[in-house]
């Protein structure tokens, strides 16, 4: 409860009555989900070696991107000014202690968007937690958790961070990462679809408060 306080205050100050309103729609949506759904997603896979030498980062003054692999580096990004908002969708301090690397985007300061890497199995919650194949032991990472405030979306912010994202896992010697996207998440599509991914399958998630099945099946 103190957390959703957090988030509807963070949002009237950031974005307005607006913004609180589709904040709270965005948030009944989630708990509908999180008890009954039917939906379909597509796998996607990326080799890291190849794409992000094209990355060009977006016209937006004052952008600064902070890769967050611990607690210490987001004490630092806070110490240096930078807002550590506790209200964040996404930005989880836990996973940073089993295995997530969190990509923080800042606009004049302003945390404008959050995107995660998941290096172990305990960390993949910070993405998606779906049960789709990643050999985490043999240079194979996965992502998602991705939010971009309200009033920074629409500026390219999530397809360059992939971009980031590819280049961090390729410098640090993971070789492939994969993820799972929602068929109807046509921003989330777009912006991957910029660093060529190859569909590996499909798969639908069908759950009913706790039953839960999630099934694969080749793409056509």
């Amino acid at each position: 409860m103190n957390y959703l306080r957090a988030r509807a205050a963070h949002l009237l100050r950031k974005e307005g009555i607006r913004g609180l309103v589709t904040g709270a729609a965005g948030h009944v949506n989630e708990v509908r989900r999180s008890v009954a759904c039917v939906e379909r997603y597509v796998i996607y896979q990326f080799d890291t070696d190849t794409g992000y030498g094209a990355l060009c980062a977006p016209g937006i003054d004052g952008l600064e991107v902070f890769v967050v692999e611990c607690e210490e580096d987001l004490h630092a990004v806070a110490a240096r000014g930078f807002e550590v908002p506790v209200s964040h969708p996404t930005l989880r301090r836990g996973w940073l202690r089993c295995g997530g690397v969190a990509f923080c985007a800042y606009v004049e300061r302003e945390l404008a968007h959050v995107a995660w890497v998941a290096l172990t199995d305990a960390a993949r919650g910070c993405c998606d937690g779906f049960p789709y194949r990643v050999d985490f032991e043999h240079g194979e990472a996965c992502w998602g958790g991705s939010y971009t405030s309200r009033r920074f979306r629409g500026r390219g912010l999530y397809t360059y961070v992939c971009g980031v994202r590819l280049r961090y896992l390729h410098e640090h010697g993971w070789s492939l990462c994969r993820d799972a996207v929602r068929v109807d998440n046509v921003a989330s599509l777009k912006g991957q679809g910029w660093w060529n991914p190859r569909t590996c399958f499909g798969a639908s998630l069908v759950r009913f408060f706790k039953w839960t099945r999630w099934r694969e099946y080749p793409c056509r």
